[in-house]
């Protein structure tokens, strides 16, 4: 009996000391932690948050006023004024138009807490409060540039041959604008005339939208002359076109202020009016065009006069200078924003043509006044902007020099033939580096 006793205290004090051991090794190691992941639709809470969504949104349409758009948004008149009279210097809200994009964010108690406005492609206006100012800034939305380079043979017209080989027709808008005075692309180009263009491409990051940038240089060869272009900034913060020997390719006023089909009537001191029917001088240029075709402003300048008279049916009278002034006559109606005292830029569409006043069908009657006199438009003589001056002259002589080696790498291929012109075979070196193309490369 006592040796059971015994044998079970000691078997008892053996458990109790294993026990104790076991206890002490793991006093201090650390408890295990049970990982339970969370469910998926916990992660997408946490980590991706989507941006707040405006308030209100959308796209100007015909006819809207930004006063109407944004009492429509709920926005105080008085919020309505102050944003208009305090942004002016950055954006005239009271001439926004059809296409525009808007975002807007705002209070419940009629205020703009933040107001996105696109202006064009490029840029928009971001409209927020400083305490209690509003405060507006111009933006550019983030985009890509890209260098891409196009050639082509004329046909039969420019755009012609911009159809022919798939190349931007705003390429083609962008090079009558800047050889506007020197070229006249209705009656100068002939066949087997050429060109030669670098240009940019700009491609919005948010929406991958593209559209033509600047061209940074353009060769015309008309009747065997070569035209060239340049991008250059020869004033601050002011970049404009020079020829190659550094003349500027500005005008004080455009050659034409419209894309015509033909000149139906010219210049003269004595002509045979169609309607009233006796000879009388005819003082402007009749540019035939369809009904609705858009007119351009040839010069910077104040409108003095948009109204509507008898002969003349509507018409615009535009004052650039002390000396010169502008009329475009027999008008279908006037761009929006034109009126007495409004300040124009040279290639602003200001009107669109039609067959108002003493007229036999759609066109534009376009005159110029200079010294108190009438002049042939076709024929008066302007002088260009300032050209480069002799400081920056060994910059741009070097770039020029650089451009021009560029353009003359650029083939010209003759699309009806698919073989390139003798003259312009790349012989390598530069000319081979650029693809063989009429249309354009990347």
């Amino acid at each position: 009996m006592v040796n059971n006793r015994i044998k079970s205290a000691v078997i008892l004090f053996g458990l109790l000391a294993v026990l104790l051991v076991v206890s002490l090794r793991h006093r201090d190691r650390p408890a295990e932690l049970v990982h339970h992941p969370p469910e998926a639709a916990e992660i997408n809470e946490r980590t991706v948050t989507p941006p707040p969504a405006p308030t209100h949104a959308g796209i100007v349409s015909k006819n809207a006023s930004f006063f109407d758009l944004m009492a429509a948004c709920g926005i105080t008149p008085r919020e309505i004024r102050k944003v208009e009279r305090n942004c002016r210097d950055v954006y005239d809200f009271r001439r926004i138009y059809p296409g525009q994009r808007y975002e807007l964010f705002a209070d419940t108690s009629g205020h703009i807490e933040t107001l996105t406005f696109s202006i064009d492609d490029e840029c928009f206006v971001e409209v927020s409060h400083d305490g209690e100012k509003i405060r507006a800034e111009r933006k550019t939305y983030p985009s890509e540039i890209e260098t891409r380079s196009a050639s082509g043979m004329i046909t039969s017209s420019l755009f012609t041959s911009l159809q022919e080989q798939e190349i931007n027709h705003e390429v083609g808008l962008r090079l009558v604008d800047i050889f506007a005075w020197d070229i006249d692309f209705f009656t100068d180009l002939r066949k087997n005339d050429y060109y030669r263009v670098i240009y940019e491409e700009r491609t919005r990051l948010d929406t991958g939208t593209r559209r033509i940038g600047n061209i940074i240089a353009a060769e015309f060869n008309t009747q065997g002359t070569s035209h060239y272009a340049f991008l250059f900034e020869n004033e601050a913060n002011f970049p404009d076109y020079f020829d190659e020997n550094g003349k500027s390719l500005r005008k004080q006023l455009l050659r034409a202020p419209l894309s015509y089909t033909r000149i139906s009537s010219g210049f003269s001191h004595r002509r045979y009016h169609p309607i009233l029917h006796h000879y009388r001088p005819h003082h402007g240029i009749d540019y035939a065009a369809p009904a609705g075709t858009a007119v351009m402003t040839t010069g910077d300048g104040t409108v003095i006069k948009a109204e509507y008279r008898k002969g003349n049916g509507r018409y615009i009278k535009i004052k650039h200078n002390q000396n010169m002034i502008t009329y475009y006559l027999h008008l279908s109606r006037f761009a929006k924003g034109i009126k007495y005292g409004a300040k124009v830029k040279q290639g602003q569409v200001i009107g669109y043509v039609g067959s108002t006043g003493y007229s036999t069908g759609p066109h534009l009657d376009y005159r110029v006044k200079k010294n108190g006199r009438f002049v042939n438009p076709r024929k008066i003589k302007l002088p260009p902007a300032n050209p480069v001056t002799d400081e920056n002259m060994p910059t741009f002589a070097l770039l020029r020099d650089n451009r021009i080696a560029s353009l003359t790498g650029i083939p010209i291929k003759d699309w009806r033939t698919k073989t390139y012109a003798d003259r312009d075979r790349p012989q390598g070196g530069a000319g081979e580096a650029s693809p063989p193309h009429g249309a354009a490369s990347r």
